[in-house]
């Protein structure tokens, strides 16, 4: 059986950091498309809303 090393799987801060970094920025990316579709979807509403306090 050879040596196994302990830190197999280590990863650094840096490493760690870089990929939380990339998930959080996928996440956003995600969830302003998915706004910028509901906001598409319920233009009406929002015009008429914007109407009543507006004008």
């Amino acid at each position: 059986m050879g040596y196994q090393s302990r830190k197999r799987n280590y990863k650094s801060r840096r490493e760690k950091f870089s990929e939380t970094m990339r998930s959080t920025r996928v996440f956003l990316i995600f969830l302003t498309i998915g706004m910028a579709v509901w906001f598409f979807r319920n233009r009406y509403e929002f015009w008429g809303w914007l109407k009543t306090y507006i004008y």
